[in-house]
């Protein structure tokens, strides 16, 4: 079922279709169906423009939605969302999903809970991400498991929505600070790929050795890509 349920969002949905080269449209109505549609109750805040840690006050994550934890009504972060423009090429595609990253990261850094959620968004289409401490990359909720893969984005006008609907109700039924698992919840589960990283985490922590990051700088490319350091070679090749 389309997430764009009446006037309101058709017309927000409209202007970023009409506004290919532009972010801001799409972040416009990706704000607008987070804070009126999804996360609508008192105890969710949807904010712009804010960093996503205390020792990153200078870095910006374009929306960030919040819970109040009780018993006590401490503010948690519970998504991170970074957005580009509905064109973007896999260069921007690669951007999207490193700031998701990188925010995740750095907000698992000083708050020790066991993950955290990310949303990445192209124009009007969205992947939904969940982020566990030490891990080398952002695991997708649902669909294909490669990265920067732009076919694996979801429209938000679309029968295929409902994918979004259901991650979207995994964030709310498991946040970052419960303690029940999907599986037991009925929410979705995450993908077994985290095994895999957890595995190859605890090898090198074994070893003595410190994991090295997956994100390495493409000279020839100029930009930051996927790289696996056990076979030396980029995660995804260009075609």
């Amino acid at each position: 079922m389309s997430l764009v349920i009446d006037a309101y969002l058709l017309q927000l949905w409209k202007a970023a279709q009409a506004a290919s080269e532009a972010e801001a449209p799409g972040r416009t109505f990706w704000n607008q169906v987070l804070s009126k549609y999804i996360f609508v109750g008192k105890e969710y805040v949807v904010a712009s423009e804010e960093p996503p840690s205390s020792a990153n006050i200078k870095r910006r994550v374009d929306i960030i939605v919040k819970y109040f934890e009780p018993p006590n009504y401490s503010i948690r972060i519970l998504c991170f969302v970074e957005a580009k423009r509905p064109n973007a090429d896999l260069t921007l595609i690669d951007e999207v999903e490193h700031q998701a990253f990188d925010a995740c990261a750095a907000y698992l850094s000083t708050n020790k809970l066991q993950h955290i959620y990310a949303m990445t968004t192209i124009g009007t289409r969205a992947r939904l991400w969940i982020y566990r401490p030490d891990s080398d990359y952002l695991e997708p909720l649902f669909g294909s498991q490669d990265l920067s893969d732009r076919s694996a984005y979801v429209e938000a006008h679309s029968s295929d929505a409902h994918k979004l609907t259901e991650g979207f109700h995994q964030m709310k039924n498991m946040p970052p600070t419960s303690t029940v698992s999907a599986s037991k919840s009925g929410a979705i589960v995450a993908p077994s790929s985290h095994a895999q990283s957890s595995t190859a985490s605890t090898s090198s922590a074994a070893s003595g050795q410190a994991a090295a990051s997956p994100w390495v700088w493409d000279e020839e490319r100029k930009r930051y890509r996927y790289f696996n350091h056990a076979t030396k070679q980029w995660v995804r090749q260009e075609k």
